[in-house]
């Protein structure tokens, strides 16, 4: 069989599983609608700087009941209403040791966020200059609301003894006849934080692997489905009794669904930077032939899958045991290097990593072709092999 015929035949397998598609309504809809609710969840899930929980309840325990720490409480709040994050609930109870535990048992009930607790030697230790430490609570169990509760608590209190220690030093100042700047004096030094990138946040860290995944999660399980779908109707045995190349059926499902997988990869793109506000610093177009590339490079895993499996149920179990692993380890949720090293070794062994690491600087960082050549070089590389080795695995599994 000649080149002319093996593409000839390739493009009309091309059209048959693109004209089924359209033809599928439902399916269809769901290749365009699965997509859109991946980045609806993960968009409104994963917070940022503007989507933080405002409003806490956050208990106070006075048990100095002095002015001072009275005062000292009047100024958290005044903090506090500045940044509406916390409001604050006094904790009362008839047995002032017991007041604790009631703000512990609320903290349990989800009736408090956090605690901020008053020492009873409040008054004493700041007539004898001492540091007073001052008790902040909070639900640990609950660790995204438990952080902001202690930052914000932390915060607050810290602005408080800063407003303290500078009021000291003008004081001093003043005793000494001498000119005294207390923020000089306090904080001789301030970190001014810059980021390389404008605007960025965690969703422009997450979009861009998201991104990947998704096309891998379609490139692996489309050939599966497809094929397995076509044995159990009986369509799959006319195809290989008509004078077609097993190549030809290879070639023509790999490019059918690339094209799916690349559809569905700009539609999540549209709706990153559309409705979520992801920064595109670099390429488009470098964007766009890395989403095809990412699509190319997991097709050949979807037709090993399909040639060892009996079934399409075997064959989506057998890639969902891959694509598990591969979501939390590559580095598309959370950074690799916050992993342990046995899973930054595995990390490393994953052909998305390398995707979405590219994807990402080319979105997010600007980088240029030169730049995430080695990872373009490793997804080739894996691609072609997986490819290699599927084909003849395809073949011989159709003469089973």
């Amino acid at each position: 069989m000649s080149l002319k015929d093996i593409a000839t035949d390739s493009f009309n397998i091309m059209r048959k599983e693109l004209l089924e598609l359209t033809r599928n309504r439902l399916g269809l809809v769901l290749m365009i609608l699965m997509p859109f609710l991946m980045m609806i969840m993960f968009g409104f899930i994963y917070p940022n700087n503007t989507s933080m929980p405002e409003h806490l309840p956050v208990g106070i325990i006075d048990k100095s009941h002095t002015g001072d720490s009275a005062a000292f409480i009047g100024h958290l709040q005044n903090a506090s209403n500045s940044s509406v994050k916390m409001d604050f609930v006094t904790v009362v109870d008839n047995d002032k040791a017991q007041a604790e535990d009631t703000a512990r048992d609320l903290i349990n009930q989800n009736k408090l966020d956090g605690a901020i607790i008053i020492p009873a030697d409040f008054t004493a230790d700041e007539t004898q200059g001492k540091s007073v430490n001052v008790t902040v609570l909070y639900d640990n169990s609950n660790p995204q609301i438990g952080a902001q509760v202690l930052a914000e608590a932390s915060g607050l209190i810290n602005g408080v003894g800063g407003m303290k220690s500078a009021a000291t030093v003008y004081q001093l100042g003043v005793r000494a006849n001498e000119t005294v700047d207390p923020g000089a004096v306090l904080v001789p030094y301030k970190p001014v934080a810059e980021g390389t990138i404008p605007g960025s946040n965690y969703f422009d860290f997450l979009a861009p692997g998201l991104l990947m995944m998704i096309v891998m999660m379609s490139a692996m399980t489309g050939i599966p489905e497809g094929i397995s779908q076509e044995k159990e109707r009986g369509t799959f045995d006319g195809v290989l009794s008509s004078p077609i190349n097993p190549v030809s059926i290879i070639i023509g499902k790999s490019v059918a669904l690339t094209i799916q997988g690349f559809i569905q990869g700009i539609l999540i793109f549209i709706l990153a930077v559309v409705f979520f506000g992801v920064h595109v610093q670099g390429s488009i177009l470098l964007a766009f032939g890395l989403l095809f590339l990412g699509v190319f490079s997991f097709i050949g895993l979807g037709i090993l899958f399909t040639s060892i499996s009996e079934d399409q149920k075997t064959s989506t179990l057998i890639a969902n045991l891959l694509m598990f692993p591969m979501m939390f380890v590559s580095g598309i949720m959370f950074p690799v290097e916050q992993m342990p090293w046995f899973m930054q070794w595995l990390s490393a062994i994953m052909p998305v990593t390398y995707a979405a690491d590219a994807m990402r600087k080319v979105m997010i960082m600007n980088a240029g072709l030169q730049d995430v050549l080695p990872q373009i070089a490793i997804l080739i590389g894996f691609g072609v092999v997986t490819m290699a080795i599927a084909i003849p695995v395809f073949k011989r599994s159709m003469t089973r």
